[in-house]
């Protein structure tokens, strides 16, 4: 599991972000989902690999709805940056696992798993989306292919959310989405954001804007007592002392006569923070 899909799971494995990207994404924004009936649900299966012998497959996060201490179905989110042509499969191990498991219980407590694609990529998944679709490049005739179940992949493109869709969410995922969408017209809001840590290191990740670095450095020394951290509030603080960062470092390149590396410092982010590093700034 890559760095970003970590980040990823460390937000929605909240019951409430969980709940809310489920809803809004799958029943239209209805509560359909309700976090206090979650709970965390096995993120690793097996299988029989080639050699013989068991192997895992891990889901990033996957929670049981339990109602009148029964589960009544299991919901998983899987995090993607590229697009995978052989996820259709992958999503056929993992349910396959967990009905097999079910069918060997001999249970009655039968219930559906509902998986889900979250595509973080910077361009919209273009890769087979169902099980006809990816075997057709095989060139088996219709007839066959008529035959197959057809197994769907839900995925959804978090990039690239409409308005419409985006206002469904009422957890901190709507600051996500927002901001990922709207890029630079961003317009920062008053909504309390719950989750700090994970929201920050979601958004590192995902925005590769370094302020979110240096907010989760200074969180430790953060008052006590000074009310709901916001959006508005962190990228206004942050800015600012951005500002005097960067005109400190303009100062120090001036007296060294580097006009050069002034033009580069202020259009290369990544390059300007070699430079704060450099002059301990």
């Amino acid at each position: 599991m890559g760095q970003k899909d970590l980040t990823q799971k460390d937000l929605e494995s909240c019951p409430d972000v969980f709940a809310d990207t489920i809803n809004s994404l799958l029943y239209e924004g209805k509560q359909v989902l309700l976090p206090q009936d979650l709970q965390p649900a096995p993120t690793e299966t097996l299988y029989h690999g080639t050699e013989a012998f068991l192997r895992n497959q891990f889901h990033d996060v996957s929670q049981y709805v339990v109602q009148d201490g029964r589960i009544k179905a299991q919901y998983t989110l899987e995090n993607e940056s590229n697009a995978s042509s052989k996820m259709i499969l992958r999503k056929a191990g993992y349910e396959g696992a967990v009905y097999r498991n079910q069918y060997e219980k001999q249970t009655k407590d039968i219930f559906p798993i509902i998986s889900s694609v979250l595509h973080w990529g910077k361009r919209r998944w273009k890769s087979p989306n169902n099980l006809k679709d990816l075997l057709k490049k095989q060139t088996l005739p219709e007839s066959t292919i008529n035959l197959i179940d057809n197994i769907q992949l839900r995925v959804y493109n978090m990039r690239f959310l409409s308005r419409a869709v985006r206002e469904r969410f009422t957890s901190n995922m709507r600051i996500v989405v927002d901001y990922l969408a709207e890029e630079d017209k961003y317009i920062p809001t008053d909504q309390p954001i719950l989750h700090v840590e994970a929201f920050l290191r979601m958004m590192t990740e995902l925005s590769d804007d370094f302020r979110y670095e240096e907010i989760i450095a200074n969180l430790a020394n953060r008052p006590t007592g000074k009310g709901a951290i916001t959006m508005c509030k962190l990228l206004d603080k942050y800015e600012a002392k951005g500002e005097q960062r960067v005109n400190q470092l303009v100062s120090l390149l001036l007296k060294e006569s580097r006009i050069d590396d002034i033009a580069k410092a202020v259009s290369n982010r990544e390059y300007q923070q070699k430079l704060f590093k450099k002059y301990g700034i």
